[in-house]
């Protein structure tokens, strides 16, 4: 029986699944297309397909239905093309609590600070004022580009909130994909949406070593920032390391007055 919470995308990508699942299938095509039609076919109006499948890739598990047949996700294929993929793991990586903080002097300016919004896009900022992709990998790193839109072989298109560069003191020089999430649990970081930011690398930068790095803020002043491994298989890939980092503003002591 439907939960009473079911959702109007649950009841189009449910009824999308079904119809199409069979018991040895661990791939299932589908299109942006055969979405709309599932939809009208319930009497559901869509106006934004795309974001049906941004749902459960970003925000949400799939429905029980689904997930009581395999840890179902979806996954890419291509301009209005998409597949449910029956992993080995649970779709979303799972964040370690009851970290230590690292308490580092916050350099964000304090009119930046005041005016931020709470979201991916301070958190961002928060991470580049305090070069916390520096302090997380060792490597001396440099902002190359912001909300990097470019193609991947075998899955589509995809966006990268940032990207830097960075040189270790041999010389050695990596590229740093990086996903910010917001504070809302409901903004869930994919073990697919990491290993495609190393096959971004891999693809676009091979000759660079590949540090693909996440961040998800705790509160406004706490953030996690997570480094994988380089390893573009969503099967495979794992955490390499992760800090919890708390931004911290000295308060200015009152000086005394010399006479």
């Amino acid at each position: 029986m439907p939960s009473s919470a079911e959702t109007d995308y649950d009841k189009i990508i449910v009824r999308l699944f079904l119809n199409k699942y069979k018991e040895t299938a661990r791939e299932i095509d589908f299109t942006k297309d055969e979405l709309v039609t599932v939809a009208n076919e319930q009497h559901i109006p869509l106006r934004n397909p795309p974001d049906v499948v941004y749902t459960y890739r970003s925000r949400a598990n799939l429905p029980s239905q689904i997930l009581e047949k395999g840890n179902w996700v979806i996954v890419p294929k291509g301009k209005g093309k998409f597949s449910f993929y029956k992993s080995s793991r649970k779709p979303f990586v799972e964040i370690q609590e009851g970290l230590s903080p690292v308490e580092v002097l916050t350099a964000v300016p304090e009119i930046v600070e005041k005016y931020a919004q709470s979201d991916e896009q301070a958190v961002l900022t928060a991470i580049r004022y305090n070069r916390l992709v520096d302090i997380l990998t060792k490597v001396t790193c440099f902002h190359l580009q912001s909300h990097a839109r470019t193609t991947i072989e075998d899955e589509g298109q995809i966006e990268i909130d940032d990207i830097y560069v960075g040189v270790d003191r041999e010389g050695t020089h990596f590229i740093l994909p990086l996903e910010a999430k917001s504070g809302e649990e409901r903004d869930k970081l994919g073990w697919i949406q990491v290993a495609n930011m190393v096959k971004f690398a891999k693809q676009n930068y091979p000759g660079l070593k590949c540090k693909a790095i996440a961040a998800k803020p705790l509160d406004r002043d706490q953030i996690y920032m997570i480094e994988f491994s380089d390893n573009p298989n969503p099967e495979q890939i794992s955490i390499a390391q992760i800090k919890l980092y708390k931004l911290k503003r000295e308060r200015k002591q009152t000086q005394t007055s010399w006479k």
